[in-house]
């Protein structure tokens, strides 16, 4: 697990939970001060950051270890709601301190939250383009805060050209019953993803329009900057292509011109390419340019009339 994400969406909301406990603010200024960015924090990081390992459920865990807290502050009378404020300056200055993370946590809030909305332009919607199971959105959404492939949008940088058609694309883990998504602690061998061979299905019925199914899966976090898409197959949809990319090296099941229904299998979810870890990456886009396959217009995407969003569920069940 990287230090960032050990850091940020454990040691953090522990500290700051641990400190709302064992040291109330005294005075009812102070502790609603400190309670209030203690909350935004936990809410900013809840929405923002990416819960794949610690599990999509850990956010609930804080919510509800922060609820405790309030219930047994106001049942001990720890609170003393007769003075405003009646601090030293070490609990002075760190109230101060994590008001200035509570104010960046709403922001990180905000940013997320508004990434639910529906994109600004062109939807079409698909099949679920993976079997049973259940599954965690990575990345989507409609602001970068949520969605890292937002950045290719921006037409001054000439190195987003050719990908600008995965600008509004999705990346998709498959998770087990409890929410695990890996067995250990970001191991290299990618077989012990969860997502690393699941099936990956025709999401729409069409005509394969493009194959690459010669490149390698990488060792996890290595990746592959000069295939950015890894072996990837794109499917014409009728008036826009749907790309399925980073797939298993030598799982595809289908050739160029093949004409495939919803819910064929197609190939097998892997980590080909520019992947930091097993994944699906799905887009839509108009057009397929041959000198840069991935440079369509890019579309906005919904999954059976839903818009998926960073760290939303998505369960399949069997038909």
């Amino acid at each position: 697990m990287p230090v960032f994400v050990i850091a940020t969406q454990v040691l953090l909301p522990v500290s700051l939970l641990a400190w709302l406990a064992l040291f109330p603010a005294g005075g009812i200024l102070a502790y609603g001060l400190q309670l209030l960015s203690v909350a935004s924090v936990l809410l900013g990081i809840g929405l923002a950051a990416l819960w794949s390992m610690p599990p999509y459920w850990v956010p609930y865990v804080y919510g509800l270890i922060l609820a405790l807290i309030i219930a047994r502050h106001l049942a001990t009378r720890r609170v003393r709601a007769s003075t405003l404020w009646s601090e030293g300056w070490v609990n002075t200055a760190l109230i101060v301190a994590v008001v200035g993370l509570g104010l960046a946590g709403s922001y990180l809030s905000a940013l997320a939250l508004k990434g639910r909305s529906l994109p600004d332009s062109a939807i079409v919607d698909i099949a679920p383009p993976f079997g049973p199971g259940r599954y965690l959105v990575a990345h989507g959404g409609s602001t970068e805060m949520v969605n890292i492939h937002l950045r290719t949008l921006d037409p001054s940088v000439e190195r987003y050209r050719p990908w600008r058609g995965q600008s509004r694309a999705l990346d998709i883990f498959r998770i087990t019953p409890a929410g695990l998504h890996v067995d250990g602690l970001w191991p290299a061998d990618p077989a012990r993803y969860e997502t690393f061979g699941a099936p990956v299905l025709a999401p729409c019925s069409g005509t394969v329009a493009r194959l690459v199914d010669d490149l390698p899966d990488m060792r996890v976090p290595e990746m592959d900057r000069e295939n950015m898409a890894g072996n990837y197959a794109a499917i014409d949809c009728g008036g826009f292509h749907v790309i399925l990319a980073h797939l298993r090296n030598g799982s595809i099941r289908v050739a160029p011109g093949d004409r495939v229904e919803t819910g064929a299998l197609v190939a097998e979810m892997g980590n080909s390419g520019n992947s930091s870890e097993p994944h699906l990456h799905v887009h839509a886009q108009r057009g397929l340019p041959d000198e840069a396959p991935l440079g369509g217009e890019p579309l906005g995407l919904t999954i059976n009339g839903r818009f998926p969003v960073r760290n939303d569920r998505i369960r399949v069940s069997v038909p």
